[in-house]
């Protein structure tokens, strides 16, 4: 197992998604501290600690009673890291003194190469090639925008189809 800092945290959409695929917006979470823990397991399993102020525990605590899972974006060791985005459910809500602590459990499904090789592969549907592809490549990867998004909403497709939201997969 190895141990890294977590940076941030977002929540980028769960099985409650919007109608408007297109338009989906991420929740960043604002964290005062935070591990997360590669479980090195073929599955690619990791474990999270995020220590969030009181307001925030209501929230968790939703996902939590409803068993709910959802994708996260997660930065580690600092935040310019390019980020993994993750399926995660809450395991449980621990009160500290001044905040809480959530425990999540995720499973890795897109890391910074794999979205740099989805994008590449939809520009170059889009018709783009040689310095007119590179400069587009380079301006939607720094925007992380909307082709982030239109990415992330497939990658969400694709976890769906694999099971990652059943909740017998648990």
């Amino acid at each position: 197992m190895k141990t890294f800092k977590l940076c941030s945290l977002a929540i980028l959409f769960d099985n409650e998604q919007a109608e408007d695929e297109l338009h989906l917006k991420g929740k960043e979470i604002p964290i005062v501290d935070g591990l997360i823990i590669n479980k090195e397991e073929a599955e690619k399993n990791w474990l999270l600690d995020a220590v969030v102020t009181k307001e925030w525990k209501e929230f968790f605590e939703d996902y939590l009673k409803d068993k709910q899972k959802f994708m996260a974006e997660v930065t580690i060791t600092k935040r310019t890291n390019d980020p993994a985005t993750l399926v995660c459910k809450v395991k449980s809500i621990n009160e500290l003194k001044n905040h809480y602590s959530i425990h999540l459990d995720g499973v890795l499904v897109v890391k910074k190469d794999d979205l740099s090789d989805m994008l590449l592969r939809n520009l170059i549907k889009e018709g783009y090639s040689g310095d007119d592809l590179f400069n587009e490549f380079k301006r939607r990867k720094k925007d992380r925008g909307r082709a982030i998004q239109g990415i992330l909403t497939n990658a969400y497709e694709q976890v769906k189809k694999k099971g990652f939201y059943d909740s017998e997969s648990s």
